[in-house]
């Protein structure tokens, strides 16, 4: 099938008044192939039982009546056909050229998973395909979903183009259903996805049941998140693998010119008393990253020594403690399990940034807090470049900038920190940091 570019405005309502007429013309056959879609989709969950509010209802009707015209088929004149062929037949309903090539490329533009890098709410998004890392960045308009996307967020949808024409630009559209998932549905998903290709690839399907079978599982993945409990991730540190656990020992100082100028005497420690110090060590992968932090407490007889997993906390502890000797003395331990905040904060993004008690210490003026956070992102993030991150497929920040989708998925990663620091930022009462720093480090602009 021939698809061409809609010219200007001609392909609105498209999808609306081919709906319209199916349901006219044949609404005991249209009103089987959505309850047939719908049991495809949610076999497993009688549609009786679905508890959703209005605006979910919309949605699903939304996506499943695009994914009918697209992919469904429908009993009609006396029997089985494929509903997209049917509507662009004789036998159709009058559509203008520009409807007639949008129906024609809803079947022939694939439904795929999309990573947002960047978002202009009320106007576009861009787009990086989620399993192609060498995809040109995609930039869409897209109106009311851009008002909700954030950077970061993972999307089912299809791109639609659009020529130039009658006072219109040539772009990129989304066809209209969208299919976003939450941050803790994302690993299910790509999971899912991935198992539906290797799948395909192994029974050696055609390229349009390939298509077919990875579109099924967007749309059930899509749907299922909508009732199944989400299940919390497993967070684990990058480095060692660990469980992610942030441990903060509290120390009460006795010598204060002692303890600096022991851990001064550490070949791998670097920083001072104001700033705080950091233990660094060298990974199989020859990245540096930190063992431990110390960071000034609460007062200036306080100290507090940061871990991002329970094993390095207990090495750690032993390690500090017999460095400073007599001039500290342990407190108290203070664990933060992030899945737990996680599940508490209702699927929000869990971030990279590990806080200790006296970030969000709410005795502290704001300004306070936001400095002290600022210096641990300094420390945490000190080898970011050259670390390999999973979200840029195993490579470093550095080494991705070399494809223009590799670099356009660096400034997602940068923008989905930075919004995920105005959220905490707006919802903490303090100013927000800036991650300015990681941009400058790799010599990138927005």
């Amino acid at each position: 099938m021939n698809v061409h570019p809609l010219r200007a405005r001609d392909h609105e309502d498209a999808a609306r008044v081919a709906i319209s007429w199916l349901a006219e013309r044949h609404r005991k056959g249209w009103r089987s192939a959505f309850e047939a879609l719908l049991d495809l989709w949610r076999p497993e969950g009688p549609r009786d039982g679905w508890q959703l509010d209005e605006d979910g209802m919309t949605m699903v009707s939304i996506n499943a009546g695009e994914w009918l015209i697209s992919r469904g088929e429908i009993n009609a004149r006396g029997g089985l056909r494929e509903i997209n062929a049917y509507l662009l037949g004789r036998d159709g309903p009058f559509l203008t050229p520009g409807q007639r090539d949008w129906i024609a490329q809803l079947r022939a533009r694939p439904l795929r998973l999309y990573r947002v890098t960047d978002v202009q709410p009320g106007a576009g998004m861009t787009l990086i395909d989620e399993f192609d890392p060498q995809a040109q960045p995609k930039q869409v308009r897209e109106i009311s979903g851009s008002r909700s996307a954030r950077p970061g967020m993972l999307i089912g949808a299809r791109i639609m183009e659009v020529a130039t024409g009658a006072g219109v630009d040539g772009h990129h559209e989304l066809s209209g259903a969208i299919y976003p998932f939450s941050k803790l549905a994302e690993a299910a998903v790509l999971a899912q996805a991935r198992q539906a290709m290797a799948g395909s690839a192994e029974l050696e399907l055609h390229v349009d049941n390939q298509r077919d079978l990875l579109e099924l599982t967007i749309a059930r993945a899509w749907l299922d998140q909508w009732f199944a409990p989400p299940s919390l991730p497993q967070i684990q540190d990058a480095s060692t693998g660990d469980p992610l656990l942030l441990v903060t020992d509290h120390y009460r100082v006795l010598d204060a010119a002692a303890l600096a100028a022991a851990v001064a005497s550490q070949p791998d420690v670097s920083g001072d008393a104001r700033q705080g110090w950091n233990r660094m060590a060298e990974g199989a992968d020859g990245a540096q990253r930190s063992l431990s932090t110390i960071n000034p407490g609460r007062s200036t007889d306080r100290i507090e020594l940061f871990h991002r997993t329970q094993r390095l906390a207990d090495a750690g502890r032993a390690w500090f403690e017999d460095v400073a000797g007599a001039a500290v003395q342990h407190l108290t331990r203070e664990i933060t399990d992030p899945a737990g905040h996680l599940a508490r904060a209702g699927g929000g993004d869990t971030g990279r940034t590990p806080r200790s008690s006296s970030t969000s210490t709410p005795e502290l003026p704001p300004e306070v807090i936001a400095q002290a956070i600022e210096q641990m992102l300094h420390r945490h993030y000190a080898n970011w470049a050259d670390e390999t991150i999973p979200a840029l497929d195993g490579r470093t920040p550095r080494q991705a900038l070399a494809t223009p989708a590799g670099l356009e998925r660096v400034k997602g990663l940068l923008r989905e920190y930075e919004e995920g620091e105005r959220q905490q930022s707006a919802a903490q009462g303090r100013p927000a940091v800036s991650y300015q720093f990681l941009w400058d480090a790799l010599g990138i602009s927005r």
